[in-house]
């Protein structure tokens, strides 16, 4: 959990210093998808499902925290290391909106959440580490209306990032790449026996 503020710290830096000057992320299939600002429920529901998740796994399950956190770890510094060689947006937001509540919160967003730091995206990474914990994890993954929800609520935040203009496709696909290669590394166990051997490296020095 202590590496959590330090991603949030270097996000913010790489939010105030890549304004401008940025590859823009774009390919054909983001003409075809319409915006909708309807997605902007499930997309903030983003931020529930990963605290709630950890959470619930901190309490009741101690072998699916490791591996939710250990995921998240590697797919946040991946993803904030690609930003940080590779500068990028996107420019697929619309200029003008709907008059319902829900355009509402969508333009109120957008004025923290800016279009840079997009590719590859950290909320398809967050949310298919919290599904991937979800569906592994001893405690629920027999619990079978949990597992269909879960997977529901996964593709509607992905699907969301992109029928808000909030990313392009292009950015999805790399953070399933990110979120793969995450995951690989934690339930292959090579991320764990690391941890592991930092642990007993503390306990060592500590002993001493």
């Amino acid at each position: 959990m202590m590496y959590l503020p330090i991603h949030f710290i270097w996000y913010f830096i790489l939010e105030k210093t890549i304004t401008t000057d940025y590859y823009s992320i774009h390919c054909a299939l983001d003409n075809l998808i319409p915006f909708c600002e309807w997605f902007i429920f499930p997309y903030f529901s983003w931020f529930l499902y990963m605290i709630i998740s950890g959470f619930y796994f901190l309490f009741n399950d101690e072998e699916a925290f490791e591996h939710y956190m250990l995921s998240l770890i590697i797919g946040f510094f991946i993803s904030t290391t690609i930003i940080s060689v590779f500068p990028n947006g996107q420019d697929l937001r619309p200029t003008v909106y709907n008059a319902n509540f829900a355009a509402q919160i969508m333009k109120w967003t957008q004025q923290f959440d800016t279009n840079t730091n997009v590719f590859p995206s950290m909320h398809v990474v967050g949310a298919i580490c919290v599904w991937f914990a979800i569906a592994k994890s001893e405690t629920l993954r027999s619990k079978r209306w949990l597992q269909v929800c879960n997977w529901l609520l996964c593709t509607a935040i992905i699907l969301a990032t992109v029928f808000l203009k909030q990313h392009s496709v292009l950015d999805v696909f790399a953070g399933m790449v990110v979120a793969g290669i995450a995951a690989f590394f934690v339930y292959k166990g090579y991320a764990g026996a690391l941890l592991t051997k930092f642990e007993n490296l503390i306990t060592k020095k500590r002993d001493e």
